[in-house]
């Protein structure tokens, strides 16, 4: 493992940790083995500044693989933390203020899923407060800052933020033995302030802040009253009160009207950002310097972790969110899907796709279509928002025009179908975009669980095939359920007997795709399934490998190509002399099936491959079919030195639950998201964000589909490890791969 490039990865300062394990269960040294450019910076201001502590043989220049101690004082704490994450495997946060450095540092240390002997690493993320020097400078009263300590560390053990805050403002309001104590923070997009946390002693007289109208002004106005200079408002007496009734009159009214005599208000901040206030009420005055402390120690624990929510709920809602409707997306529908199955619903999942939708998009523009999505789309939020009813309906958007609705709490078929009726009335009234009237209509494909399908991969593939049933027939049915015999039609019979005489004929080919490495080394290919006509045409594996799978012939069709695949791949190696791997892709039939064991053994023995040169592309689906069985599978090759690769991640259920159950090397982005990792920033990250959580659980990182030199570059300044696609090679025949590597060993 490339440590170096792991750590740059990460986009926050970040260090990978080793830990040398002893044979007695405890540790020996601790090593900075690598660090990103933001990380080393903060190490190499404190070799130039003599205020820090450092080894006298540091050097000016961080060294890889350098004992922690030649940069940092020895700390028991900072030893147990990296103990716990990179040997037991524990994911650990907390606060720590290291020996003779007066600075509160945030810590995260994640596990790295990888070992060299007996050294283990983890990941160290320390961060610092944005005002470090005076979080502890002015708390002089160590049974305060223990107290506090003692208080906000059940902000990263709970569950609920709220619940916690509730806990914590309760004690805090004790510490500082003041009538009232609140949190409140603000909403800059809509002008608007909720208050997190409040706690008023028994009997208190004090207004509370949602009595009084267009609080948030007021509560806006300590922004600039407080400004970068000060760090709070303290008001202790009446001269302070007049100060105040002079510089934000506003505020001093409510004051006087809510009863408070004195105040301690502290801004919670992120950066350059205001969160919201913390603020105590109403305490003895003789104490205000040890009531400043305690909320001073206070507001940085809460800044931090506010701030962190805030940017996780943000993360969540952008991978969930459709960005053009405001709809549930994909991922949002399959776990709520998922959540319905988990609690034996009965549910209907209706496969929505417009009509002629094509047509306005080449007619008037995308912009246009864009905005017809956004119509109809309001017509069918506020369907799903009327509560008149028992029944309820989950919209979400899946790509371009089709949606995917579900719907609950009905008793009756009648009722069900009139749910959906409703939504294909909402379309009859004309759409007026760009001064033209259109007219959209659509097809309504649904299906039922448990009914129609027992599991949500097969709910949705059913719905969907009712749809393209109505499509296909060009009926004047809008609206279609599911039946056995929509997957029986004229055109999946003839797919399925030019597959069956490719089988017995033994015609059934492949090509190899290569792929490389991020600076343009091969580092093997994929044998993709391959098939022509009688007539010599060529049959596109989009069309005939989904309906191999619904008729039961994928494993045959898989077992043909892995064979024909592994003879050409032998041939390769010895000829070139290069450590190469070829991936195969298996299906859940497939790899289920009783001899796939035996059969990847045979493969191996009569090509002439090494079991580490294999690699095995599976999905995550494959666990939601039979966990145990396909683990048992799984773990059984891999101790053999086969490789497993997640294939098609986020184009399914995509839940760390199951990713982090599948004992895989690599973990392969699905085209769509590349498609788009450059249509906005949030398509970026959420890339982003599949590379960083993959390199963590051990895994390599590969991107499908790479057809443009702008993704190419995207995936690169994100970390991404592997490439395939057009940009660098499209599918091979066997001559043809075999050229390639011909031509790579004659370089060397």
């Amino acid at each position: 493992m490339d440590i170096q490039r792991f750590a740059d990865t990460f986009f926050s300062p970040t260090c990978i940790i080793s830990v040398q394990k002893t044979a007695d269960g405890g540790y020996g040294d601790i090593r900075i083995a690598a660090c990103n450019k933001k990380y080393m910076e903060m190490i190499e201001i404190r070799l130039r500044d003599e205020k820090y502590y450092v080894s006298s043989d540091a050097g000016s220049v961080f060294e890889p693989d350098s004992l922690y101690y030649r940069y940092f004082p020895k700390n028991r704490s900072f030893e147990d933390v990296c103990f716990r994450a990179a040997v037991l495997k524990t994911p650990v946060h907390t606060y720590s203020h290291m020996d003779n450095i007066d600075i509160w540092f945030d810590i995260y240390a994640m596990p790295v899923d990888y070992e060299d002997g007996d050294v283990c690493y983890c990941a160290y993320m320390a961060s610092p407060s944005h005002n470090p020097d005076i979080i502890l400078d002015t708390v002089n009263t160590v049974q305060t800052s223990n107290d506090v300590l003692k208080t906000c560390i059940k902000l990263h053990k709970a569950n609920s933020l709220r619940d916690a805050m509730e806990s914590i403002i309760s004690e805090i309001r004790q510490i500082c033995k003041a009538e009232c104590c609140t949190v409140l923070l603000l909403n800059d997009t809509d002008e608007t302030y909720s208050i997190l946390a409040t706690d008023f002693k028994e009997n208190s007289t004090i207004k509370r802040v949602t009595e009084f109208n267009n609080f948030y002004e007021i509560a806006a106005s300590w922004i600039n009253m407080i400004g970068s200079e000060n760090d709070c408002v303290i008001i202790q007496d009446k001269n302070d009160m007049e100060y105040y009734s002079r510089i934000n009159n506003p505020w001093y009214l409510t004051l006087v009207e809510a009863g408070v005599e004195s105040v301690v208000l502290f801004p919670l901040r992120q950066g350059h950002e205001t969160l919201g206030f913390i603020w105590a009420t109403n305490f003895d005055t003789n104490e205000t310097m040890r009531i400043k402390e305690t909320l001073e120690l206070t507001t940085f624990f809460i800044s931090s972790h506010i701030s962190r929510y805030k940017v996780l709920k943000r993360l969540k809602h952008m991978s969930y969110t459709d960005a053009l409707t405001g709809l549930p997306n994909r991922f949002a529908c399959n776990e709520h899907i998922s959540q319905l199955i988990a609690n034996n619903d009965r549910f209907t999942a209706v496969s929505i796709d417009l009509n002629h939708f094509k047509s306005v998009n080449d007619s008037l523009g995308q912009d246009a279509g864009d905005k017809v999505l956004i119509g109809i789309t309001e017509r069918w939020k506020a369907l799903s928002a009327d509560e008149s009813s028992a029944v309820q309906n989950y919209l979400t958007r899946i790509n371009g025009d089709e949606f995917l609705l579900i719907i609950c709490g009905y008793d009756t078929d009648k009722e069900l179908k009139d749910t959906i009726d409703r939504f294909a009335e909402a379309l009859i009234d004309p759409l007026t975009v760009e001064g033209c009237d259109l007219y959209i209509s659509a097809s309504f494909g649904y299906a039922e669980y448990p009914t129609d399908a027992d599991s949500a991969d097969s709910l949705i593939s059913h719905a969907d095939a009712a749809m393209n049933e109505i499509k296909k027939a060009n009926s004047s049915d809008h609206i279609l359920r599911y039946s056995s015999d929509i997957l029986r039609n004229e055109h999946i019979l003839e797919i399925e007997n030019k597959i069956r005489a490719a089988l017995e004929n033994d015609t059934v080919y492949f090509n190899l795709q290569p792929q490389y490495d991020i600076e343009h080394k091969l580092r093997g290919f994929e044998a993709l399934a391959r098939m022509k006509d009688s007539d010599g045409s060529f049959i596109s594996p989009g069309e005939f490998i989904p309906i191999a799978e619904k008729v039961g012939l994928i494993d045959k069709v898989d077992s043909m190509v892995f064979r024909k695949a592994a003879d050409c791949f032998s041939r390769i190696i010895k000829k070139s002399g290069l450590d190469l791997t070829l991936s195969v892709n298996a299906s859940v039939r497939h790899l289920l099936k009783n001899d796939f064991i035996e059969e990847i053994q045979e493969l191996i023995s009569k090509s002439g491959i090494s079991a580490s040169q294999l690699e095995i592309e599976i999905t995550e689906s494959i666990l939601i079919d039979s966990t145990e069985k396909a683990l048992n599978c799984i773990n059984q090759l891999r101790d053999i030195g086969v490789k497993f690769a997640i294939d098609d991640f986020g184009t399914g259920y995509s839940s760390l639950s199951y990713l982090s159950k599948i004992p895989a090397d690599l973990l392969k982005i699905d085209k769509s998201f590349i498609d788009r990792i450059n249509s906005n920033e949030s398509s970026k990250q959420y890339v982003a964000a599949i590379i960083s959580m993959g390199h963590i659980m051990g895994l390599n990182v590969i991107s499908e589909g790479v057809e443009e030199k702008e993704q190419l570059e995207a995936l690169r300044s994100i970390g991404c490890d592997l490439i395939q696609g057009f940009i660098w090679g499209r599918p091979l025949s066997a001559d043809d791969a075999e050229k390639l590597v011909d031509s790579i060993t004659a370089q060397t």
